[in-house]
């Protein structure tokens, strides 16, 4: 008699910003982390709280939950430090240095144009517009563009990089896109509080299905290294056995490197969340029997 046998299929989502902050000045040099939180994980939360019965596994990364604290505490404050985001309310766009004008021009085009800027005729125009003056704007040389153009630039970058469940719930999202245009500082201002908000709630929201029972939370490494490296370059060799490897025999204090990250990532973990995680992502899942040895020391029950 053929014995019965049940499939498990576990959904598993990891995610992964590096540290796009300037050491020196604290101030971001990307906005990616900011972006994707207002758009991918704060759908994927939204998804499981209209589905109770839906059923996930979510890794996030130490390093952009660092981040994405860190951005909360800048809503909290007012004292934004990243430039994207601060030129989003700037109230005197008129008199920005022409740095400030190449960075709007710059960044609020860099998007996918299929999914995020054709759909939006208004963006469109926006886009159209820059083409056609951009021949002529010698040395960079921006006084074509008005204050009223980069305010409706900025203002459509962030919408295009809102969420679906932000355009469903949210009336003031609602609202700004379906003026389009001519959008004011109170508005812009507006704006910048909707994405405050969505991500100052981020880290509870996970945090509550979680105490539910309906998704389980994971860490990685600190900072995402490639743990099986740090211990034994040799490893290399399990996957390549061809590769070069580099000249020196060891990473420098390697092990006790590796455990600071597994120590602190799962630290830090317990601090935002209230307990200890049970799994582990590798970072690149890159996996050696020490590296995974290493992770079972630290109470790490699966990889």
């Amino acid at each position: 008699m053929p014995t019965s046998s049940r499939l498990y299929l576990n959904l598993y989502w990891h995610m992964h910003q590096p540290d796009y902050r300037d050491l020196s000045t604290g101030e971001y040099v990307l906005p990616w982390t900011y972006l994707h939180a207002m758009k991918d994980y704060s759908d994927m939360v939204y998804h499981l709280e209209q589905n109770p019965k839906a059923r996930a596994s979510f890794n996030f990364v130490p390093i952009l939950l660092e981040q994405l604290v860190d951005y909360s505490e800048q809503f909290s404050t007012g004292k934004l430090r990243d430039p994207l985001l601060a030129l989003l309310v700037e109230p005197d766009l008129e008199n920005i240095s022409p740095e400030q004008c190449r960075l709007i021009v710059e960044s609020c085009f860099k998007s996918h144009h299929e999914k995020m800027l054709s759909p939006f005729p208004h963006y469109q125009r926006l886009l159209q517009l820059f083409q056609l003056i951009e021949p002529v704007m010698e040395n960079n040389d921006f006084h074509y563009l008005s204050a009223q153009y980069k305010a409706d630039l900025l203002v459509w970058y962030h919408l295009a990089w809102c969420g679906e469940s932000l355009r469903r719930e949210n009336k003031l999202i609602q609202h700004l896109m379906q003026k389009g245009l001519l959008f004011t500082l109170e508005e812009r201002q507006q704006l910048l509080d909707v994405i405050g908000t969505t991500i100052k709630n981020l880290i509870p929201r996970y945090k509550k299905l979680m105490e539910k029972g309906q998704v389980e939370l994971s860490t990685t490494p600190y900072y995402h290294p490639i743990l099986p490296l740090l211990l034994d370059f040799t490893s290399t060799k399990d996957a390549m056995p061809d590769a070069p490897l580099p000249e020196h025999a060891r990473y420098d204090d390697g092990v006790n490197r590796a455990r600071a990250h597994i120590e602190s990532a799962r630290k830090y973990h317990q601090e935002l969340f209230g307990s200890l995680p049970k799994g582990m992502w590798p970072a690149e899942g890159a996996v050696s029997h020490a590296a995974l040895s290493l992770l079972a020391e630290h109470g790490v029950q699966w990889a």
